[in-house]
């Protein structure tokens, strides 16, 4: 266990009751694993046996699997992050979103790959058994989920130099997205539990608008804002869900962990992941992350 790793693991279950009737079903959401030479063997022990504890019917891995795109390349890495994507999707049927890290290098000045890195991306899920998804549906026994591709628009500003999560590049994201959205709603809600997933909670009333027809909608990027083990859990408790410091460096960021209504339909979920921040925040606090948590989500969605 290196000293800017967490040194606990855990899983978090989540109970949403949905206000009709559908099939229940059990979803992972895991992410920000950030495969690299800096990531001990043990962060993936225990992923293996979170799934199994948690036996889910689907897995969403929510990006940031790899530290930087450059990981592709490094075999050790590779082999690590294929092992890891094949141990999912051999436990249940697994889809993945794209993060920030998986195509920009998180380096000053930062690079978007994405045009070299995607069909890298695309073989490997295919090896693996996983569904990639951009801006498409991914439908099972019970539930269909729509995976969001937030691109560079969304993380930084238009110098592609200052880390950022930017409402307004997450919305054109989305509308340019509309129409396989539409395409993959049910008219009415029915029994099939409705998923959004994406990497990073980018929130605004117009996004929530967007949001409304799903049931869930799942995140990750967060670190779960670098909160110690126990405080996290006091916070949620009452109610509080925001953390000591953000991905963009701001103290304090709002919905960086646990569930959360974001509207009267639609429940959001913010996965903490399992990794350490690196790159996003002051040295100083990068060993916070031995005092927090490593966590998978698992919500279990029951109907009335």
């Amino acid at each position: 266990m290196r000293l800017n790793e967490p040194n606990v693991f855990k899983v978090r279950l989540h109970t949403v009751t949905l206000g009709r009737e559908v099939e229940p079903v059990r979803v992972m959401c895991t992410g920000d694993w950030h495969v690299s030479p800096i990531v001990s063997e043990q962060q993936f022990e225990f992923l293996k046996e979170a799934i199994v504890e948690a036996d889910p019917d689907v897995i969403i891995l929510q990006g940031d699997l790899v530290d930087s795109p450059v990981e592709l390349k490094r075999e050790s890495s590779r082999e690590k992050l294929e092992r890891e994507l094949s141990l999912c999707s051999s436990m249940a049927p697994t889809v993945m979103v794209l993060g920030s890290h998986d195509f920009i290098t998180p380096t000053r000045p930062a690079k978007n790959m994405l045009d070299v890195v995607l069909p890298v991306w695309k073989k490997i899920c295919k090896e693996c058994d996983v569904q990639l998804l951009m801006d498409d549906w991914f439908v099972s026994d019970g539930i269909r989920i729509f995976g969001s591709f937030q691109d560079e628009r969304c993380m930084y500003a238009e110098s592609s130099e200052k880390h950022i999560n930017n409402a307004d590049g997450f919305l054109a994201c989305l509308k340019e997205a509309a129409r396989e959205i539409k395409k993959g709603l049910p008219k009415e809600k029915g029994s099939e539990v409705v998923w959004f997933a994406s990497h990073a909670p980018i929130i605004s009333d117009k996004i929530i608008n967007v949001l409304e027809p799903f049931d869930i909608a799942s995140f990750g990027h967060t670190h779960g804002g670098i909160v110690p083990l126990g405080l996290d859990e006091v916070l949620e408790k009452a109610g509080l869900h925001f953390g000591i410091i953000s991905s963009d460096k701001k103290l304090f960021p709002r919905r960086v962990r646990g569930m959360m209504p974001i509207s009267d339909s639609t429940m959001m979920l913010v996965n903490p992941g399992m990794i350490a921040t690196h790159f996003c925040v002051p040295k100083w606090l990068q060993n916070m992350n031995f005092l927090k948590a490593a966590e998978v989500s698992v919500v279990q969605v029951n109907g009335k």
